[in-house]
């Protein structure tokens, strides 16, 4: 059953609007833009908006489990995965103030099994993603692993012995840092994660349909299924890895709707530390990154907002506020897709549209040869920008078939994803692709010919003994294939002499050690979240 509740005397001061006609006009645009993304026959959706503490718009359409036409309702609950992390970090802060623990800690101090890596990782660095620690997720696609409870994710955490940068010089975006933090705070706090969550949050705000889950077989009430669309119909999408700290929370729409209305308030028993968690991510360099504690912050359209999605296998969360309008946006779903980016971005621009402004990049016919190249966006992902007068498309490197990128500014450019743009920078550019930005810098890779290279002296069997990962490389004709019993075949394209890529995978990059004699010793690994991980022969 679908609910709209239209409270419309409620928007007269905070929307500023000037007469009932015009009120119930943008509502029912609200209205229309969530349920242009759902029908009532499929993966559903649930959307409120609350304004000066008030809900003026509350809707849910569709189905939380498809094969017994089980519809989604205010109390059903939702994965809403990466915005686990406030509550996470939230959590922490609490324990701050208990005197258990504190934001400059060295992890080594409360995870002994982690004594031999090589820095200090402070607590504070688990919660901003300046840890430089790998993520647990390509930690688990490289050992073929694709489920896993939380304890057996704790534990292969536990064999990390590199670092992809070290703590504090950058900031990457990833799950480890939360996963760690979760059992930090079970050991100092002295009770399993899930029940102090309960205790000291979920209890505390009334959020009684909220929960922690680290186990994938566990059964949850009132659970909406996870769903991926397929040409004709879904297909169950479950979630794989269960993690808690970084997600793993399921909660309902009631439920955020309380949590929304405390983040704002003044009387938030836990204000300080909400203020706490906006504080933006300084690295060692003095670069100011927009993520605080479990939360982003930027300018939208001359609209400062604070906000965090959350997205895993079909289902999706976004939480958004714009704390100067009094505004709070809700969304939760089991249809993956971008729909909550689409959805809670227009609802915002409709609101509060007399508000929004784009500075507008002077477009030019200026010559974009500057931008022509070879870029690489994480290892083993690479593309080419090509073009000529004020035309630019983009390519997969290696390949023909290419993309068209419309100009939208001097240096920007609009991306062949959706909800993606390129702005070009000196040496590279920003993947803006939703709410997140990925940066790409611009390479020069080295010719050569494929011919020239004696393939067969890099196969053999190459092993990761701190995670008991192995991989044999092998040849076929005139192809090397890299080979895991559990993820199959992968072949491997080389970039250079002594390097080779998955093309059209998220594989990565492998680099191969070569001792002074010319033998193959082992190969680095890299791919996004992972830099050089050692094999050896």
């Amino acid at each position: 059953m679908t609910t709209f509740f239209l409270l419309v005397a409620l928007l007269a001061q905070s929307i500023n609007l000037h007469s009932q006609k015009h009120k119930t006009a943008i509502l029912n645009k609200v209205e229309a833009i969530f349920t242009s993304h759902f029908n009532h026959k499929g993966a559903g959706g649930a959307l409120v908006v609350l304004q000066d503490n008030n809900v003026v718009f509350k809707k849910t359409m569709g189905l939380a489990n498809i094969e017994y036409q089980v519809p989604v309702t205010h109390k059903t609950v939702f994965n809403i995965a990466s915005n686990s992390k406030q509550f996470t970090s939230l959590l922490a802060l609490i324990l701050v103030n208990e005197g258990k623990l504190s934001l400059h800690d060295d992890i080594r101090k409360h995870l002994p099994e982690l004594t031999h890596i090589p820095h200090k990782v402070s607590i504070a660095q688990l919660t901003n993603h300046t840890h430089g620690l790998p993520n647990v997720d390509e930690l688990a696609y490289l050992k073929g692993i694709d489920r896993m409870t939380h304890q057996e994710t704790l534990n292969m955490l536990f064999n990390i012995k590199q670092f992809n940068f070290k703590p504090g010089d950058d900031y990457q975006y990833n799950n480890t840092g939360y996963v760690l933090l979760s059992e930090i705070i079970t050991r100092v706090g002295r009770k399993p994660f899930a029940d102090q969550l309960k205790e000291k949050i979920f209890d505390k705000f009334e959020m009684n349909d909220s929960q922690a889950v680290g186990d994938y077989k566990q059964i949850i009430p009132n659970k909406a299924y996870s769903y991926a669309a397929t040409g004709n119909g879904y297909r169950k999408h479950p979630v794989k890895i269960s993690t808690m700290g970084s997600s793993g929370i399921y909660t309902s729409l009631n439920d955020l709707i309380t949590w929304s209305k405390k983040f704002l308030s003044s009387n938030n028993p836990y204000r300080a530390h909400l203020d706490t968690m906006k504080v933006p991510t300084i690295l060692n360099s003095g670069k100011k990154i927009a993520y605080g504690m479990g939360l982003q912050f930027e300018n939208y359209k001359g609209i400062d907002i604070l906000f965090h999605g959350g997205g895993t296998e079909g289902y999706r969360s976004y939480v958004l506020h714009a704390p100067k309008h009094n505004l709070s946006l809700v969304f939760l779903s089991n249809a993956g897709g971008f729909s909550g980016y689409d959805v809670t971005y227009k609802v915002l621009e409709t609101i509060l549209k007399a508000y929004i402004h784009s500075p507008k990049e002077t477009s030019s016919t200026k010559d974009v040869s500057a931008f022509k190249g070879t870029y690489e966006l994480y290892p083993g992902n690479y593309y080419d920008i090509i073009g000529s007068n004020d035309s630019l498309s983009i390519q997969i490197y290696g390949t023909k078939e290419k993309a068209v990128l419309p100009r939208i500014g001097t240096s920007t450019f609009k991306g062949p994803w959706p909800f993606s743009k390129l702005i070009f920078q000196e040496n590279g550019f920003h993947l803006r692709w939703a709410d997140f930005s990925y940066p790409a810098k611009k390479i020069n890779p080295i010719s050569f010919k494929n011919k020239d290279i004696d393939l067969t002296k890099f196969t053999g069997n190459y092993t990761n003994k701190a995670f008991n990962v192995r991989y044999e490389i092998k040849r076929k004709e005139h192809t090397l294939i890299i080979q895991h019993p559990l993820n199959g075949e992968t072949v491997l394209v080389p970039f250079s002499e002594t390097s080779m890529y998955a093309k059209n995978s998220s594989f990565g990059k492998i680099d191969f050690i070569i001792d002074d004699s010319g033998e193959i010793e082992g190969f680095t690994l890299s791919r996004q979240n992972l830099q050089n991980l050692l094999f050896t022969k």
